[in-house]
């Protein structure tokens, strides 16, 4: 059974407190929530004294990295064996010149290379990380992984969420004693007036605005807002991300039942992402699959009403407000019932102060502060 977090008690903590020297290491820094989450972590554990590097096996845009990472190979993902096993050394090379106490992984390959090359270059703790359902994983990475996690070969393993860390469960008792539920936590987006976050994305002041924010992907179902956006005639969309399906993104923007009112935004500043949550009145969150979304839980914690496709992790989100679970999960793909709860949230004005109040009452179980303790605190 998969273990859920306990409060360590002051001598462990006080342990975890000890200057460490930490990677974590990611395949790609694609903006996503894991690379996302991972650059956090790395900015509060430098806080608290630790050295922490963020090391990345590709990256096509130098300009999305985070300050000071590492890359090991300047261009998009490879599958190519020869390059994988040059990766591989490379990684193992590094590890041993660092000697760090602990590598964390952040993506299935990522995570192979943290057990495996760890192991061989005599890391105490090769932390394994998991951020979406064991099913959406490349398969051949997966039959490995369970066979490493069976073997030991990671010294932890951390699911974001228990709805993630159940789809892992047919990879049997050994791997299992190693994991343990830490769920997703993000920091409270700074906000700013309602005008002025619309007049900096060039949106309408005086209608509805709805948004959606990640990556441009299958998973994340842009096409899906896009669609609902024709039927909304008084109504705006602003996607912000980019990724694989940029193209198909764009191209349904200019259909002619919503070309003007649908925005794009390729990126923005983490520190100034409080000014999108200003900005929107809704956020559109259609995924076929999730993890524990950190956008998500940025608009639990901006305020924001926020409507999700009903899937396991969405649904554990909200399991402690049964009256979230009822109002902002709807039927994946129900193009008729998004449609009606987007009306009723922008036209009850009690329905939505009662989402508002809910969501802050909600807020303080998804702290980043008590996320990142609790990832330190697996170092001791």
């Amino acid at each position: 059974m998969t273990k859920h977090w306990q409060t360590p008690q002051p001598e462990t903590a006080q342990r975890a407190a000890r200057p460490r020297s930490i990677v974590f290491l990611g395949t790609a820094h694609d903006n996503g929530g894991s690379s996302i989450l991972a650059s956090s972590l790395a900015a509060a554990m430098r806080a608290e004294g630790h050295h922490v590097e963020e090391w990345y096996l590709f990256s096509a845009a130098p300009q999305d990295l985070p300050p000071g990472a590492r890359v090991f190979i300047r261009h998009g993902r490879s599958r190519s064996p020869l390059m994988l096993l040059a990766l591989f050394v490379r990684v193992v090379r590094a590890l041993r010149k660092l000697k760090p106490d602990a590598v964390f992984g952040l993506q299935s390959l990522s995570n192979l290379l943290v057990g495996i090359g760890g192991l061989l270059a005599g890391v105490h703790n090769r932390i394994a990380t998991l951020h979406i359902p064991a099913d959406r994983f490349d398969p051949t990475l997966m039959h490995i992984d369970r066979i490493a996690g069976g073997l030991g070969v990671y010294s932890h393993i951390i699911a974001c969420g228990q709805s993630v860390a159940d789809t892992f469960a047919k990879n049997g008792p050994a791997y299992a004693r190693r994991m343990m539920v830490i769920a997703n936590g993000h920091t409270k987006p700074v906000l700013i007036e309602r005008n002025k976050a619309r007049a900096k994305f060039g949106l309408p002041q005086d209608r509805l605005v709805l948004g959606q924010f990640g990556r441009l992907y299958y998973q994340k179902n842009q096409l899906f807002s896009l669609d609902v956006l024709k039927s909304l005639p008084g109504a705006s969309l602003m996607l912000v991300g980019t990724g694989p399906d940029e193209d198909a993104v764009k191209a349904a923007m200019a259909d002619g039942a919503i070309a003007g009112r649908a925005h794009w935004q390729r990126a923005i500043p983490h520190s100034r992402i409080g000014e999108f949550y200003s900005a929107v009145d809704m956020v559109l969150f259609p995924s076929l699959f999730e993890g524990l979304s950190l956008a998500a839980i940025e608009a639990i914690h901006s305020g924001v009403p926020l409507l999700c496709s009903d899937i396991p992790s969405f649904r554990e989100m909200f399991q402690h407000s049964p009256f979230l679970t009822e109002t902002l999960l709807l039927p994946l793909g129900n193009r008729e019932a998004w449609l009606e709860r987007i009306n009723a949230i922008a036209t009850n004005s009690e329905l939505r102060a009662r989402i508002v109040d809910e969501l802050r009452l909600l807020s303080p179980s998804y702290a980043f502060a008590t996320m990142a303790a609790r990832y330190l605190a697996v170092l001791a």
